[in-house]
């Protein structure tokens, strides 16, 4: 079931792609089709040090929980996140003016610089119940099969640290780097951004139609359950 649902779910993946309405908006990005992204990490540290760190943290970990942990996040996911604030493609946010005056070149810094960082958060002020965090543990490895929805290990990878694929050199296929880590990420920022995929707001990229697909199976009970479960996961030391 594991080794099922770290790869089958790929052809699932596709399939809801493919199953995208044929008009898509002008500014459509298929991630499937992108260069790995590179940039000068110690640029971005610097730019990140004056722009960044207050709703980030210095260290790539939000004290804000509507705002995502950064650190140790895929570089090139990073990137279309900040390229797509940029051109507005992504709901309205502080990040929309701040990503203004940057050139792309510092959006592939600050991607590379953050991708770089050891993720190292602190739990959850107040833990979930038990039973929300083991039906989110539940969704998140094997899905709900009754309602169609997957499990989210497939693309995010068995311990939420992302696909396995994401970290082989040899593998020139991107979009196992834009699938996120979702490994102790704020719980507030994953409910919102899977009610904005379930709400149809993202519509952009080809992981769009796939997440928007996922989310739609998705009640508030269950989306709220595997925040908290992802969440609660404890930070590599």
């Amino acid at each position: 079931m594991k080794t099922l649902g770290l790869f089958a779910f790929q052809g699932l993946a596709l399939a809801l792609l493919g199953s995208a309405p044929a008009a898509r908006a002008a500014d459509y990005v298929d991630l499937r089709r992108i260069e790995p992204v590179q940039g000068d990490a110690a640029a971005g540290a610097e730019k990140a040090a004056t722009l960044c760190f207050t709703c980030h943290g210095a260290n790539g970990v939000s004290p804000v929980p509507l705002f995502p942990n950064l650190a140790g996040q895929h570089a090139d996911y990073l990137y279309q996140e900040l390229l797509r604030y940029k051109s507005g493609t992504l709901p309205e946010s502080p990040m929309t003016a701040l990503v203004q005056p940057l050139e792309d070149a510092d959006l592939r810094n600050l991607a590379v610089h953050y991708a770089g960082l050891a993720l190292d958060v602190p739990p959850p002020a107040a833990a979930a119940e038990p039973a929300i965090l083991d039906r989110g543990g539940t969704l998140y490895r094997d899905g709900d099969p009754a309602r169609g929805v997957p499990p989210c290990q497939g693309c995010h990878g068995a311990d939420a640290k992302g696909h396995v694929l994401a970290a082989s050199e040899a593998s020139r296929d991107t979009q196992y780097r834009t699938y996120p880590l979702l490994y102790g990420q704020q719980a507030q920022y994953v409910a919102t951004r899977l009610r904005d995929y379930r709400s149809g707001k993202l519509v952009h990229t080809s992981n769009d139609f796939i997440m928007r697909d996922v989310a739609s199976r998705l009640d508030d009970a269950s989306i709220d359950a595997i925040a908290a479960w992802l969440a609660a996961l404890p930070a590599p030391r």
